[in-house]
């Protein structure tokens, strides 16, 4: 379970994952940007508010001169969306100020919402917008937000600026090698022998581009930025796939017994559509425990299968969210 960051620092200037989030949420669910960075105090409090970091937003729905749809029921799909999503969204709180009789929270640590029942923040009942706040983790990255909101959702109904390839604000802590648009020297050399493109040791957009090809060929996620993961894959021989060149010569003699008929697969099971996590019960859930071996197949994800589901992304080089996505369920079933 994610662990709510709040305030930690002042940001010098709008965070552009962010920003791209926010265009995104009106691209796709009509509610426009009502607020990002800005920095001042919580309201009617001497800390800081979440605001001040550039990692919350607040989104309305509110028509008649302005540009929203004045339905509710808008705001509702888009907070369906963001929790069901809340992994690969990095999203650690939502505030919705409409409902009575005091409005309702949803945060990460406890991954429910909940409804309030005495007056707990400023404009409720009644509040015609959402506030929400995201993790460090993809705030500077807006490329990332583009691609999951388009594997998701589709081609979105109205045109939104993709940002150039960009390199992100600055290297995770811990991450190495950590190389991305504008990188330079010999281990950039080294990938790009490996994905075909030219040699020049400067990490520029085709790399990224043959990058990002690369990792979906390889059930890796896709981002374009070659870390610790997508590294070794790269360049351990352990990890490489080997081509079956056909039989032998040996295989080739001809055997004169007649061979038992191979029973056809079980068919795969179809993906539901969106990210299976904990909390989910029934028969998908069954498949993917008898997939990973968790115990027992109850077709209940709980915490036991939050765990194996981790160790058998670990074990496929996938990213170890313990969450069953599009690539973690393409790897298992195909």
């Amino acid at each position: 379970m994610a662990t709510y960051t709040g305030y930690d620092r002042t940001a010098r200037a709008k965070r552009a994952g962010m920003e791209m989030l926010v265009d995104l949420i009106e691209a796709y669910f009509g509610l426009w940007n009502n607020g990002t960075l800005v920095v001042r105090n919580m309201r009617g409090k001497s800390k800081p508010s979440v605001h001040s970091t550039g990692r919350a937003a607040d989104v309305s729905w509110r028509g008649g001169n302005y540009r929203g749809t004045g339905n509710y029921a808008d705001c509702e799909k888009l907070c369906d969306f963001l929790t069901e999503n809340a992994e690969e969204l990095g999203i650690e709180l939502l505030l919705d100020y409409w409902p009575r009789p005091h409005g309702r929270g949803w945060r990460c640590d406890r991954n429910a919402w909940r409804t309030y029942t005495s007056h707990a923040m400023s404009g409720s009942p009644g509040g015609d917008w959402l506030h929400f706040e995201i993790s460090n983790e993809h705030a500077d990255d807006a490329q990332h937000y583009v691609d999951v909101f388009q594997r998701l959702l589709g081609d979105p109904p109205k045109a939104i600026k993709t940002p150039p390839a960009r390199k992100t604000a600055r290297k995770p802590a811990g991450k190495d090698p950590w190389l991305q648009v504008g990188s330079k020297g010999d281990q950039v050399k080294e990938i790009q022998a490996v994905v075909g493109v030219e040699a020049d040791g400067a990490f520029g957009p085709l790399t990224e581009a043959a990058v990002k090809k690369w990792q979906a060929e390889h059930d890796l996620f896709v981002d374009g930025i070659v870390g610790p993961d997508t590294y070794k894959a790269m360049t351990d021989p352990s990890t490489a796939v080997v081509a079956d060149d056909g039989p032998s010569a040996a295989d080739k003699v001809e055997d004169r017994t007649e061979a038992a008929p191979t029973p056809a697969p079980a068919p795969a099971p179809e993906y539901p559509g969106r990210p299976i996590r904990n909390g989910w019960r029934g028969d998908v859930v069954k498949a993917i425990q008898a997939k990973v071996g968790a115990q027992p197949v109850d077709g209940f994800f709980g915490p036991k299968t939050h765990g194996v589901i981790v160790n058998w992304q670990t074990a496929n080089g996938l990213r170890q969210d313990g969450v069953v996505g599009p690539l973690t369920w393409a790897k298992m079933f195909g």
